[in-house]
């Protein structure tokens, strides 16, 4: 069965030709006026309601839009409770009868309109909205795995400085190369049942019509969070497919902490220079820059670092899949 077209982007658009300056101007005064932020805001948006009641606000169904004034304005739940604590309800408002909900009425007088005139429908010609190779692809992963650092209480992973680590002391070459591998090895899904490697990709193409090409003749499937089952994805922009963790990267972490010791040196080295935890950033980089240019590390620690990080490899799972469903499976 074909993944249902999610409303996300045509809804964006409509709301910045309609909304935006008459009334509240969220997409000036939340979102930065930055497009993208406000897609996987809205995303966002769409994990949380959707745990509260079952089912994804943006997408295109109509058993389930059909409740989705009712949904929307209950109470007592974790959507009303989500909600309330941003910006006093604006997910709520964006979602409500002023935006989202006067929008898909407007759609659905569309609807109604077209099967009125009783015309024959035109065939459509799918043409790309973006066209990717792979070196492109590459790049863009590249920069995304090498920009996650993770701050668990148990053992920090600050990639982001690990590779300055690297490649200060001229030891480039095993930083990118254990980045390529796993890049190399994300799982992309072609159907339901099949996949290739990242490494077979050629090409990948995103349609007008949202869906996503492999190779030129394969839709780009993405796993359903909470199963085993795979659907299309549908989108309009590459920032929509994300690269996932099949055993969470938290729990990797933690099963091999206790053989992960330059790690763990590091760990303490950057906690005692910020004095204290790092939680954020702003912590990280500061304390990461005075690590690199002021702390020296042998060729034994570097060589101990290589080995910690080729024992993380050795359990990394990667695979390409929908923005909303990892939302939906983070929060799961």
């Amino acid at each position: 069965m074909k993944m249902s077209k999610n409303l996300i982007v045509k809804f964006v658009d409509w709301y910045l030709e309609n909304r935006e300056g008459k009334g509240v101007n969220y997409f000036e005064h939340s979102f930065k006026s930055d497009r993208d932020i406000f897609i996987a805001t809205l995303s966002e948006y769409a994990v949380e309601f959707a745990i509260a009641h079952g089912y994804n606000p943006f997408l295109d169904d109509k058993e389930n839009l059909s409740n989705l004034k009712s949904d929307l304005y209950q109470e007592n739940n974790s959507f009303f409770t989500y909600s309330e604590s941003k910006s006093k309800h604006m997910p709520r408002a964006l979602l409500g009868k002023e935006n989202y909900l006067k929008f898909l009425a407007e759609l659905n007088d569309e609807k109604q309109e077209s099967v009125s005139l009783k015309a024959p429908k035109p065939v459509k010609q799918t043409t790309n909205l973006y066209h990717y190779e792979q070196t492109e692809l590459r790049k863009n992963f590249y920069f995304r795995l090498t920009t996650q650092d993770r701050y668990y209480e148990f053992l920090y992973f600050p990639i982001s400085v690990l590779k300055k680590l690297f490649y200060n002391y001229d030891r480039k070459t095993f930083f990118d190369k254990w980045i390529e591998k796993q890049i190399d090895n994300i799982a992309v899904y072609t159907g339901k049942t099949d996949k290739i490697p990242f490494k077979e990709l050629v090409s990948l193409d995103i349609k007008d019509d949202s869906s996503v090409l492999i190779n030129g003749k394969f839709n780009l499937h993405t796993i359903v969070a909470g199963s085993e089952t795979r659907d299309e994805i549908s989108t309009n922009t590459l920032q929509n497919i994300v690269i996932d963790h099949i055993v969470p990267f938290e729990s990797i972490l933690f099963e091999l902490k206790a053989q992960l010791p330059t790690l763990q040196i590091i760990h303490n080295v950057l906690e005692n220079i910020n004095e204290g935890r790092i939680s954020n950033k702003g912590d990280l980089n500061n304390a990461g820059n005075y690590l690199v240019s002021n702390v020296d590390f042998s060729a034994q620690e570097l060589d101990a670092l290589e080995k910690d990080l080729t024992l993380i490899l050795s359990k990394i799972q990667l695979q390409l899949m929908d923005r909303y469903e990892n939302l939906y499976k983070r929060n799961k």
